[in-house]
């Protein structure tokens, strides 16, 4: 999070279908909804100053589940409202201990031009924490196949790095991919921090093995994985681990 941004948003809001793509986006926080059988599934949450919007967007859908592709306050302030309205909340096991304590895992720079920002994180996280919720869900790293049993067509993708319990969801040639890659600057682009840059890496090596059609990043807009696809791979040649 940026202090500055955070503090004083400007309001901008899209409420689009992206090809199969649902999304709402606001102040570069965007959240997905999946339909399913019994139900439709909301992919993050984002903060507090995007949940009149976004509250309003999903009332067009049967919101029974809450996945959060990590426990940052940028994607699950939200998620006690949505648990208190009946929603079920999912969120990866490895990330149990970062609800409310951003501190509890400190990221890194993933590349040296985002130093001083890797520090503003840690100011912002230690300020900003989401209203208290527990998961109804802790999922395990051996539960990809949950949301099937869920009534989703989608898998759940273990993409570490950004956090320990990063994941995203795979539905019919959309990833959901939280923030493994980003788009926050309108543009396709390096996360810029991660609590393990090893690990983020070799989520970027998994995601560029599965090569989606879409990447559906939790900041910016959806794009075409082909756009993406450059930028993941000049930084797998340069990065160091």
């Amino acid at each position: 999070m940026d202090m500055i941004q955070r503090l004083f948003p400007v309001v901008t809001d899209e409420k689009r279908k992206c090809g199969k793509i649902l999304y709402y986006a606001q102040n570069d926080m965007t959240c997905y909804v999946l339909r399913g059988s019994r139900g439709d599934l909301l992919i993050d949450t984002g903060l507090f100053h995007i949940w009149n919007g976004l509250h309003k967007w999903i009332g067009q859908f049967d919101i029974r589940y809450v996945l959060l592709t990590h426990a940052h306050a940028d994607h699950d302030w939200n998620a006690a409202k949505l648990q208190k309205a009946g929603a079920k909340i999912l969120l990866s096991a490895d990330d149990k201990n970062l609800r409310q304590n951003y501190l509890s895992q400190r990221v890194r720079p993933t590349m040296p031009k985002y130093t001083f920002r890797n520090y503003t994180q840690w100011i912002n996280g230690s300020l900003f924490k989401s209203p208290h919720y527990d998961a109804d869900i802790y999922f395990g790293r051996q539960d990809s196949k949950l949301l099937r049993k869920l009534g989703f067509d989608a898998d759940i993708v273990l993409l570490p790095g950004h956090t320990y319990g990063s994941v995203g969801v795979y539905s019919k040639g959309v990833l959901y991919c939280g923030d493994a890659f980003t788009a926050m600057w309108k543009r396709p682009d390096i996360t810029p921090h991660a609590v393990s840059p090893k690990l983020m890496k070799g989520s970027l090596e998994r995601i560029v093995k599965l090569s989606p059609q879409w990447l559906a990043c939790g900041h910016g807009l959806p794009m075409r994985f082909d756009e993406a696809l450059p930028v993941i791979e000049d930084y797998l040649r340069n990065c160091a681990d």
